[in-house]
């Protein structure tokens, strides 16, 4: 800005000098802005001026427009954020101007003191009494309503300003979380035709880069009367009745968000995964019971749903990291943790249900650690040299320091260093449980995939399963395909299409570095190609009477049920369906409260038995 842009006043100062007045509006007939002056005014140039300035939304503002260049410095150094202040003639809200109020007394109260300069002095008098004058109904409704914790729409403005601490909810899980205001102002919706009041919060989030200091929007839309301010969806904290409780449980779930946010973990949640979908052209947001084992990594996430609304989650591109780091948007590394930040910390998280096979976000209080199952492995009805085989593959994957050393058999580099275990055999012998044990042993997610997720389309097939395959070696978890005969079976000369699944399946299984269980039913079909891509093949013949045995006094142990296992061998279960029969004695025992006796578990066994039956004989139609 340059002075000479300024129009100075001068002349000596007259102590009874009135602010001129102005109304402004936009013409349709010139296209610009027209002034016409209100009242009387007897000087041309005056130190500042009164616009009056009523647009077609029918929302009147009141600015003051300044011409005199020291005024204009003493309120560059008050309100250096506001921008207009430094323009050729600055146009200030004069809202913006009765919120430092007390700093301009102040200044005025120096100069009385210090200064001779009678213009500054008069002027910056004249600016407070303009502004006690046009706000001194505001000032007496102000202290009413905040003696009552009330407030208008009218006078949301008065309130919501800048550096403000505020509550706010979730628009996902609902919950409160807090933040400072960095903005509020009035505008008017031309989609409902009625005024709302937006305010922009700073808050702190993650985005794979690091945390960062950021912005969300919320509004308050009109309403007639008073409202408390508990009624709002932004909450001054002053006026909340419980804002120590609050403020407690904000900061606890925000150190949870500050410990879980980055990087990967596994976790058990106890809760709703949440995500936005678009339900008639309208966002909003779903929730399903998640229960169970869930994974939080931002960055997968991302890469697994690109065309998902993160907000301010979104990782930025390489390109934008330095600029946003060289502006001072992230935290330093050693001013991370404090309450101050955990209070200004989300109440979400992004990560991937291992229970609903689904990405979304999950609430941060929900988290608890993984009790695994160290013995799963013990209770697999299997030969003990096959358990043998299995713990000494999959172990290297856990066991850095166990790993073989070198560059491997391959002259590829990273060729046929997964662990790819075929399992197969009628259903319910223990393909799919083994997968299980597998990844309770080693305390690792277990990603159960089918042909659902994978598709049948050559290409689209390849973009998941890279996808998938890279993030579950990142995740080191146990990725297991159910039934995956589809892209296993031998390749013919009719079947394009299937000739392309089954190679890129193939290719990319060759690759793969991680533990990987296929189950099948059938193998009379296979690819020739298979076999070198098989780390180990694992046969699971129907039990035996001593496995059926043992597959009931597992599952009878497991259940704290006072039965035998030799009162129930004679029938020829497979595993699922003895697990079945278990379950459902176990639900029985717990609604009667009491011990149940052989008889009525025979007559579970009898009616899976019937039905199995049925459907053999329909088969044989």
């Amino acid at each position: 800005m340059q002075n000479s842009d300024i129009v100075e006043v001068k002349g000596t100062p007259n102590a009874d000098w009135k602010w001129p007045c102005y109304e402004e509006w936009f013409s349709r007939e010139t296209f610009r802005l027209e002034r016409r002056k209100k009242g009387k005014s007897d000087q041309q140039d005056s130190p500042f001026k009164i616009i009056y300035s009523v647009n077609r939304d029918t929302l009147q503002k009141t600015f003051v427009e300044f011409g005199f260049q020291s005024l204009i410095v003493i309120l560059q150094n008050i309100i250096p954020d506001n921008s207009s202040i430094f323009d050729k003639k600055p146009k200030i809200n004069a809202q913006d101007l009765y919120h430092v109020m007390e700093k301009l007394c102040i200044k005025n109260a120096e100069l009385e003191k210090t200064s001779n300069l009678t213009d500054e002095k008069m002027y910056l008098n004249s600016l407070i009494k303009f502004l006690e004058q046009e706000y001194e109904e505001t000032d007496k409704l102000r202290t009413r309503m905040f003696n009552n914790n009330v407030v208008s729409f009218d006078m949301l403005w008065v309130v919501y300003t800048k550096k403000l601490p505020v509550f706010y909810t979730c628009k996902m899980s609902g919950q409160w979380l807090c933040g400072i205001i960095s903005s509020a102002y009035e505008s008017f919706d031309h989609r409902i035709q009625q005024r709302v009041f937006f305010i922009n919060i700073k808050v702190i989030d993650y985005d794979g880069v690091g945390f960062k200091h950021c912005n969300i929007n919320r509004k308050i839309g009109y309403f007639e009367g008073e409202v408390d301010f508990t009624a709002l969806p932004v909450m001054p904290t002053q006026f909340c009745k419980v804002k120590n409780q609050l403020t407690k449980i904000i900061a606890e779930n925000g150190k949870k968000f500050f410990e879980l946010a980055s990087g990967r973990h596994f976790k058990n949640y106890n809760g709703s995964l949440l995500r936005w979908k678009v339900v008639a052209n309208c966002l909003q947001v779903e929730k399903m019971n998640a229960d169970g084992r869930a994974m939080i990594d931002l960055e997968s996430f991302a890469v697994m749903n690109p065309d998902y609304n993160m907000g301010n989650s979104l990782p930025p591109n390489k390109c934008d990291v330095e600029l946003l780091a060289n502006n001072g948007v992230y935290l330093e590394k050693d001013k991370i943790h404090n309450e101050n930040n955990y209070l200004l910390a989300p109440a979400v998280v992004y990560g991937f249900s291992f229970a609903l096979k689904e990405w979304g976000q999950f609430e941060v209080s929900k988290f608890m650690d993984i009790q695994f199952d160290k013995e799963a492995l013990d209770y697999l009805v299997i030969p003990q040299n096959k358990k043998n085989i299995i713990k000494g593959l999959v172990k290297q994957y856990v066991e850095p320091n166990k790993m073989i050393k070198g560059n491997g058999l391959d002259l590829i580099r990273k060729k046929g260093d997964g662990c790819i275990l075929l399992c197969y055999g009628p259903p319910g012998t223990g393909k799919t449980l083994t997968a299980e044990s597998v990844a309770e042993f080693l305390e690792r997610p277990l990603w159960m995939l089918s042909v659902h997720e994978l598709g049948t389309d050559p290409k689209a097939l390849e973009r998941q399963l890279v996808k998938i395959l890279d993030i579950a070696y990142a995740w080191k978890s146990v990725l297991l395909l159910d039934e995956a005969d589809i892209y296993l079976e031998k390749r013919n000369t009719t079947d394009l299409n299937r000739n392309m699944m089954v190679g890129i399946f193939l290719r990319l299984l060759e690759y793969y570095q991680g533990v990987l269980f296929l189950t099948t039913n059938r193998v009379v079909n296979f690819d020739d190609a298979i076999r070198s891509r098989i780390s180990v093949f694992l046969q699971y013949p129907k039990f035996s009477l001593n496995e059926r045995h043992e597959v009931w006094t597992n599952f009878i142990r497991r259940a704290g049920l006072s039965l035998k296992a030799d009162d129930f061998i004679k029938y020829e279960l497979n595993g699922r369906e003895i697990r079945n029969v278990v379950n459902i004695a176990q639900k029985l025992a717990q609604d009667s409260g009491e011990d149940l006796n052989a008889d009525l578990v025979i007559n579970i066994i009898e009616t899976v038995q019937g039905f199995q039956q049925e459907m053999d004989e329909c088969k044989n139609i």
